[in-house]
């Protein structure tokens, strides 16, 4: 059975029920039907709220509402997981710029107390040897 031929059976399954019904309760579903036409003409557009967007608060609607004093609040809790990201990635960055200087410093420190080998100055890979013999370290 498809979708198709069920819907005919709920609709001729329906309108043998309608044909059961008295008469006051017929009128009542017609009042119903047309109050709620009415009102569906009278109505604008439909406004959706996404829940996930909304403000959690143990006051009920009372903060999420968006108005009066407590506006500002709605506004800050989107805007805040932004602004923590943000620090996140400046400390990150600033950490990372000083552990850099702090190894360059020891290796420049090594070069000018003159406590390396003196071949090792001349060596490509001087960092590196100052670094496995714990230069950097210090």
């Amino acid at each position: 059975m498809n979708q198709d031929e069920f819907g005919l059976r709920v609709r001729q399954a329906l309108n043998d029920g309608a044909e059961r019904l008295d008469y006051r309760t017929v009128l009542r579903l017609e009042q119903a039907r047309s109050r709620a036409l009415a009102g569906q003409r009278r109505a604008g557009p439909v406004t959706v709220r996404l829940p996930a967007l909304q403000l959690a608060s143990t006051a009920g609607g009372t903060l999420a509402a968006g108005g009066g004093r407590w506006g500002w609040l709605r506004g800050a809790g989107l805007v805040a997981p932004l602004l923590a990201l943000a620090v996140g990635f400046v400390a990150i960055s600033q950490w990372q710029e000083e552990s850099e200087i702090r190894r360059l410093a020891a290796i420049d420190l090594a070069v000018l107390l003159d406590e390396g080998p003196l071949d090792a100055y001349a060596d490509r890979g001087f960092g590196e040897l100052l670094q496995a013999e714990g230069w950097a370290e210090r």
